[in-house]
């Protein structure tokens, strides 16, 4: 399979397995959670509960985009399906990257707090650059390509 059959819901498909393979083979998932506070409350999640949830996203996302391509056979809008996989793909790599970072942090000195707040900080940051950013991106994309006249020729 070249690079040029490699579609866009290939893409969401691999990074979902990628977040489910990553995720349960590189923490220890019997301790870990992750806490977010927002004001005075804790929400302290697991992290295997966290790492589902994520890849259940991706998997979805990729649906999404199969199901208007192969079965309604909608095309999208090349840039704003673009936009979107950047930006989610992007995180990604940006959420990883601070893990494999921090992880390597802590294991030069005794591991801190500031460790784990670096990672859930990201972690949020990232969250609410996806909701607020890359979601609309998406969903104007879907609509756009449901609601045009264009349908794929294959």
């Amino acid at each position: 399979m070249g690079l040029r059959k490699i579609k866009v819901y290939h893409c969401f498909w691999i990074i979902a397995l990628l977040v489910l393979i990553l995720g349960f083979f590189t923490r220890d998932l019997a301790n870990d959670t992750f806490d977010i506070n927002i004001h005075d409350t804790y929400f302290i999640i697991a992290y295997n509960h966290t790492i589902v949830m994520v890849s259940l996203y991706y998997f979805l996302f990729g649906s999404c985009y199969w199901l208007l391509q192969k079965i309604v056979k909608k095309q999208l809008n090349r840039y704003l399906t673009l936009i979107h996989c950047i930006i989610f793909f992007g995180s990604f790599l940006a959420y990883w990257t601070v893990v494999f970072y921090s992880n390597l942090i802590a294991k030069k000195t005794l591991p801190t707090s500031e460790n784990y707040e670096l990672i859930n900080q990201t972690l949020v940051v990232l969250f609410l650059f996806n909701v607020f950013i890359g979601l609309p991106i998406y969903l104007i994309n879907l609509l756009i390509g449901v609601f045009s006249k264009n349908s794929t020729s294959r």
